[in-house]
């Protein structure tokens, strides 16, 4: 099965994706990585429109930056999204939901994968939300 044009996050409280939803003008995707801060908005048909990426001093400012940029969002509820390829580079960092199908396994096998950058989660088959780290 090729890769899907919008490609389903499946939200999970406490866990790696519990900063993904809907708000008013479209669905979000926010985490935290090394010292950066981000928020990446999408309209509500999932193309990518923005991303917001905040460098912070210290590790354990992350989190409380990551909710600022998460509850500044007018609108804002926690659920799935469903959300297209995109790429993006800030303050170095590669921000992206990229196609990276090839041969997976070692074996000369080809799995269609996608994976989300900086988290390192990626998606596949049977393309339900879920993920793999």
């Amino acid at each position: 099965m090729p890769v899907p044009a919008l490609i389903p996050i499946v939200y999970e409280p406490d866990y790696r994706t519990d900063r993904i939803g809907r708000y008013n003008d479209g669905q979000f995707y926010a985490n935290g990585w090394d010292h950066h801060a981000y928020v990446h908005l999408f309209s509500h048909d999932g193309v990518h429109r923005e991303s917001r990426v905040v460098r912070v001093q210290h590790r354990d400012e992350l989190i409380q930056q990551v909710d600022e940029l998460v509850n500044a969002l007018p609108g804002r509820v926690y659920g799935d999204i469903a959300i297209q390829l995109f790429r993006t580079e800030a303050d170095g960092v590669l921000f992206a939901l990229m196609d990276v199908s090839g041969d997976r396994a070692g074996d000369g096998g080809h799995i269609e994968w996608v994976e989300l950058y900086p988290d390192r989660l990626g998606f596949d088959e049977p393309w339900d939300g879920t993920y793999s780290t």
